[in-house]
């Protein structure tokens, strides 16, 4: 994960360090959903769907043609789902897990358009680095003659069967708006598709766990 900060400043200073109109950096923030994909291994009552939660970073651009350009992002982002119990004495379970990564997406940006409105089409592939997971919800106990229902809200640490280092693909489309001749402001729609599981599964039974992130985001950039 060190290599990957290191490329990412090393891009922020070349950015920096020219002068050229090719060269652009900003901010960009905004809205995440994440969906999981896991072998249900006999877990048939379990339901997951998606959770919503942020991004923010920041990104370098070197525009090698008024149509094509080359990006990087280094952003915090929120990969989120939820499990639910489907039983009917256990409609009460259910846990969230809020997952924190520092992500690296490298994109080839397509472009077409006016001078000043333009789109963009998006395609490349990402790193990732599992930071941390919350997890909070309900669980049960029972005895002979009852089911208890218990909240919890906690920190999760990592195991030996966690896998911290995540790659995938990530392609999507977006508009951008030129102010003047030095500023920009744009809207983005990513999509992001883990190709690496973050469990590497137990001793005897495979347990593969994929995310798949949609990201909506607002940037502004300056044009160095």
């Amino acid at each position: 994960m060190r290599k990957l900060c290191i490329a990412a400043s090393m891009l922020l200073v070349l950015a920096a360090a020219d002068a050229s109109a090719q060269w652009s950096v900003g901010l960009r923030g905004g809205w995440t959903s994440t969906t999981i994909s896991r072998y249900d291994a006999g877990r048939m009552d379990e339901a997951y769907s998606a959770l919503g939660g942020f991004e923010a970073g920041v990104q370098g651009r070197f525009a090698v043609n008024p149509w094509l350009a080359v990006r990087a992002n280094l952003s915090f982002m929120q990969r989120s789902h939820r499990m639910d119990r489907n039983l009917n004495y256990l409609d009460p379970v259910y846990t969230e897990h809020t997952n924190s990564y520092l992500m690296l997406p490298l994109l080839a940006g397509f472009s077409f358009g006016g001078e000043r409105l333009r789109g963009h089409l998006l395609a490349g592939g990402y790193a990732g680095y599992w930071l941390s997971e919350q997890r909070k919800g309900t669980t049960f106990w029972m005895t002979d003659y009852n089911v208890y229902f218990e909240p919890f809200d906690e920190k999760r640490d990592f195991t030996d069967e966690d896998s911290r280092l995540d790659a995938g693909v990530v392609f999507g489309a977006g508009l951008s708006y030129g102010i003047g001749e030095k500023w920009e402001v744009g809207l983005e729609a990513l999509y992001y598709y883990d190709l690496t599981s973050h469990h590497k599964g137990y001793a005897h039974l495979a347990d593969p766990r994929y995310l798949n992130t949609f990201s909506l985001t607002l940037s502004v950039n300056y044009n160095l």
